[in-house]
């Protein structure tokens, strides 16, 4: 076999990448919540027998659902449970500045950084020869000085695209993949605007608002090749769950993930009539998904996976 053959049937690496997880220190959310995140992992593990661990999982935002200590005991216990030797790389999303109830305070990245041991901002390589560079961006704190509501603007710090633009720049020979818990502008979007059935990136706060920004350092860099996100909790069939672009005549290949948590602008977690417990609402159609990536020399493999059904949904073969 040629070595341009090998490069094209054999993997750089694999990963494994997870939407929205919101562990929740609370009864009640634990009983609805739990059963699907087992569902999830009991599956992933199943593809693992048969294909092989990958290198790493990744799960850029919202693991917790507020960013109180408790929770992150519960992530970091369940998720040591469920993954066991494989490395988790966690990102920053906006529930991890939530307030736990009236009487809880607005929680910080430094929090997060204290759990995770983690900065809010980091990248790693990954490949036998390092052939990839993965960047972590952080989600901007939603809360403004003295407010409990969050803020719909969603804009990437000087520091976060600089850090962006610095570290495409001294890894240029290596292919870059972009994590961010908020998608680009224009990117996924609704399954049914009349009904707007999902948060998707034309809704404020589901889009970073100086994208524009963003893509001019990712289309000075034609290592930049991927940049997946979450936040949205879009459903199974939204339009361009994976997105391709051309850059400065680069491809850049945006993809979102679904919340194994739920799915849809209706669904999730809400309180009964008399507010007196949770309910759980499905989605339609109601799946329980996370995404396969296999990242090769010219191109990249994304399959997602329903583990409610043990099936794969769909898969895309992407240029690099």
């Amino acid at each position: 076999m040629q070595a341009s053959d090998t490069r094209e049937t054999v993997p750089l690496v694999a990963f494994w990448a997870f939407g929205d997880m919101h562990f929740r220190a609370w009864e009640q959310w634990q009983a609805m919540h739990t059963p699907r995140i087992e569902c999830m992992f009991s599956d992933v593990r199943t593809v693992w027998a048969e294909e092989g661990k990958p290198a790493f999982c990744v799960a850029p935002g919202d693991i917790v659902d507020k960013g109180a200590p408790v929770h992150y005991a519960l992530a970091q216990r369940e998720l040591a449970r469920q993954l066991a030797d494989i490395p988790l790389y966690p990102g920053l999303g906006n529930h991890e500045f939530q307030p736990d109830g009236g009487d809880d305070h607005v929680h910080t990245g430094e929090e997060f950084s204290e759990a995770w041991g983690k900065p809010v901002r980091y990248f790693w390589t990954a490949g036998a020869h390092d052939e990839i560079i993965c960047i972590m961006l952080d989600q901007p704190n939603p809360f403004l000085p003295g407010e409990r509501k969050e803020n719909p603007h969603v804009i990437f710090p000087p520091e976060t695209l600089a850090f962006l633009d610095d570290t495409l720049a001294s890894h240029a020979t290596q292919t870059a993949i972009i994590f961010a818990h908020c998608p680009l502008h224009a990117t996924v979007l609704d399954r049914d605007p009349v009904r707007n059935m999902d948060d998707d990136s034309l809704d404020p706060f589901f889009f970073v608002e100086n994208s524009d920004d963003v893509r001019a350092i990712l289309a000075r860099h034609n290592n930049a090749a991927l940049y997946i996100s979450g936040h949205t909790h879009s459903g199974w069939g939204s339009p361009q769950l994976v997105f391709t672009e051309t850059l400065n005549g680069h491809a850049v290949t945006h993809l979102n993930l679904m919340s194994p948590w739920y799915t849809g602008r209706f669904a999730g977690a809400r309180m009964n009539a008399e507010r007196t417990r949770l309910e759980y609402r499905p989605d339609t159609p109601d799946v329980i998904a996370s995404f396969l990536l296999h990242i090769y020399a010219r191109k990249a493999v994304i399959r997602v996976r329903d583990h409610k059904t043990r099936s794969w949904l769909a898969r895309w073969e992407i240029t690099l």
